[in-house]
């Protein structure tokens, strides 16, 4: 006889499961990973919705908490009555919560409806977006304050939402005299008249979200509740890991990416340690985020003003302060900085910086830091006073620490295939065939997962482990057969063989690169 909670689960009425949207059925076959978005919102508040999780297997089965199924499904569904956007829009699951170029190819073709395009479907929100949106994947940003649409705003990427509970703490040491309460968004500052993760919903609400480019609370849009704002916060900060690793004491089986492990920490070579201590988002002299100019935003993505992106600190002035390019006039609204992010994380979320201006893979982006633009920055002349010379690394160094950072980023993307293919397990053993469409998108999600690793790997130059590609690549054929299979003792075997696989990949990496990983990673 099925427990109480069991049966309280295939009892429960099927109204209440259906409007749970984090346990969305899975995406015809077909679709791939791009995840669309429903213009209406669920209208749920937060009571309804943490009722519903009661009733989520993934909670029944203690993976998750309620609160954090809650969150998920605010971040993913809730629009709070605008122009049909979510948090999930620009932050989709199934592309490590980022948008870009080819993500928003693939969803013009799929969906190009989708509230993403709200700005070309409704005349009103025509300056909510430029056209960069879709050819640079850059959205349109008024970090600075709504009083000037039409010059005072910026173009920036899309931030990942992973392993943000590692990358927010303020750094007291970074010179900014009024820091936020946690670093978020490219510049530190967060969303506009924002200083907390927990706020920044508000934020990109007023920033993202409304009907009108009034943006009056309550007409436009509606603000997210004190318990709305709560539960959003548990599910961001259980997103993606939740430690740092200890870079001295990781061992890679490639000798070339050790090597680069090697100059990465070597303030004779790399010494990319300070900036990013354990290939994460804080300084080493602190342990925490710290705001710097590292010259990025002298290569703008665009020639309009609205792109000299100042960084921090802008809002409230009137006028420009800053000459964001150095050529000649004040044209920018900040100090300059920008925060830092990790890059454990960074290796498949290309373009990299806040202009999505540097190059589509890894070893361009850390070409940037012998460019003139980092040597000649504040924080590149840091640099050459702390350690008494500039930043010079030779080419090799760059496609050695390139390597060593995509190692680390293939085995984050493996455990988080390994998380949720073992929390589909669970939920075959315990439920069976009992909401299996939960099972298979987490299936579907580690999947994703897995061609993240086999990108990552498949490097120019001496192939990146082939072993591990040819054993993901027997995963994928086991997560497809498990999708496929007719009963739930079948999916059963075909998960547990794909878990085998995955984790025979993983070990073929090296030793002591251990991730904790948050509970959010379950939920879509």
């Amino acid at each position: 006889m099925p427990s109480p909670r069991l049966s309280s689960l295939i009892l429960a009425p099927i109204v209440s499961v259906s409007l749970l949207a984090s346990c969305a059925p899975a995406a015809p076959e077909g679709e791939g990973e791009v995840e669309t978005f429903g213009a209406a919102s669920s209208a749920l508040t937060a009571q309804q919705r943490l009722a519903a999780c009661d009733q989520d297997p993934r909670v029944i089965a203690g993976l998750v908490t309620r609160e954090i199924c809650a969150g998920a499904d605010i971040f993913f569904r809730e629009t709070f009555e605008g122009n049909g956007r979510s948090c999930g829009t620009c932050h989709p699951v199934g592309n490590n919560f980022t948008i870009d170029i080819p993500f928003i190819d693939a969803l013009l073709v799929d969906n190009p409806l989708d509230p993403l395009f709200v700005f070309e479907q409704d005349p009103g929100l025509t300056d909510l977006e430029t056209p960069e949106l879709k050819t640079l994947g850059l959205i349109r940003e008024n970090i600075d304050g709504f009083d000037d649409l039409d010059n005072k705003f910026s173009m920036r990427a899309v931030p990942h939402t992973l392993s943000l509970a590692t990358s927010i703490t303020p750094d007291p040491v970074d010179g900014i005299t009024s820091p936020p309460v946690h670093r978020t968004g490219w510049s530190g500052d967060g969303a506009p008249g924002t200083g907390s993760l927990r706020e920044f919903l508000t934020g990109a609400i007023t920033q993202h979200y409304p009907t009108d480019l009034g943006r009056e609370p309550g007409v436009a849009f509606r603000l997210p509740t004190e318990q709305e704002l709560d539960l959003t916060l548990a599910y961001q900060m259980s997103l993606g890991r939740t430690n740092e690793l200890n870079l001295a004491q990781v061992n890679l089986a490639d000798p070339e990416a050790n090597d680069g492990r090697q100059a990465f920490l070597d303030p004779a070579r790399g010494r990319c340690n300070v900036c990013h201590s354990n290939a994460g988002a804080n300084h080493l002299d602190t342990g925490r985020n710290r705001n710097l100019d590292t010259g990025t935003r002298k290569a703008p993505a665009t020639g309009t003003i609205g792109a000299f992106d100042g960084g921090f600190g802008g809002s409230g002035l009137a006028s420009p302060n800053i000459d964001v390019l150095d050529i000649g006039f004040l044209n920018g609204f900040g100090d300059g900085t920008f925060s830092t992010p990790p890059l454990i994380e960074a290796v498949d979320t290309p373009p990299f910086f806040h202009t999505n201006a540097f190059g589509n893979d890894i070893e361009g982006a850390v070409a940037f830091y012998v460019s003139n633009f980092f040597r000649d920055s504040p924080a590149g002349l840091e640099l050459e006073a702390r350690f008494g010379s500039p930043v010079q690394f030779p080419d090799t160094d760059i496609i050695k620490i390139g390597r060593f950072l995509r190692v680390l980023n293939a085995a984050f993307n493996l455990d988080l295939a390994r998380q949720r293919l073992d929390a589909a397990q669970v939920l075959v053993q315990q439920f069976h065939d009992t909401r299996a469409d939960v099972q298979r998108r987490l299936m579907e999600l580690a999947e994703a997962e897995i061609d993240d690793a086999l990108q990552v790997l498949a490097v120019g130059g001496t192939p990146l482990h082939p072993v591990s590609t040819d054993r993901l690549q027997l995963a994928k054929t086991e997560i497809a057969a498990g999708l496929s299979a007719a009963t739930w003792s079948q999916r059963q075997g075909r998960i547990s063989n794909a878990i085998s696989r995955v984790q025979n990949a993983r070990d073929q990496f090296g030793s002591n690169i251990n991730f904790q990983l948050g509970k959010g990673n379950l939920m879509y």
